[in-house]
């Protein structure tokens, strides 16, 4: 009952909103969809280079990370470095990269 008044404070504020996805959502999140008003746009995957390829400060090796990586988020791009996103890890390799190892801890 209480998903009732969200339409009316969502028109009252002038917000639209949309949920946009690459999945199928269910029936059941469409019928709360259309309680809440929130319009659902259905777009294609498609396909960017999210492959990280960074020249280590430290040693200079040329590293990639995969967007799971342990230090994939913290990782920055820096052109002027030579360093770049790929699509793909043989791309990446190809270009002299390796993969990150995953750190362990001290030994």
């Amino acid at each position: 009952m209480q998903l009732g008044f969200f339409p009316d404070l969502i028109k009252k504020s002038s917000v639209i909103p949309k949920l946009i996805t690459t999945a199928d959502v269910s029936d059941k999140a469409k019928r709360v969809a259309k309680v809440l008003g929130v319009m659902i746009e259905k777009t294609p995957f498609k396909p960017y280079p999210s492959v990280k390829c960074n020249v280590s400060r430290r040693t200079g090796e040329k590293i990639y990370h995969l967007p799971f990586d342990q230090q994939y988020d913290s990782i920055l791009i820096e052109e002027e470095r030579m360093e770049c996103y790929v699509k793909t890890v043989a791309e990446a390799e190809t270009l002299g990269f390796r993969h990150a190892f995953r750190w362990e801890g001290e030994t």
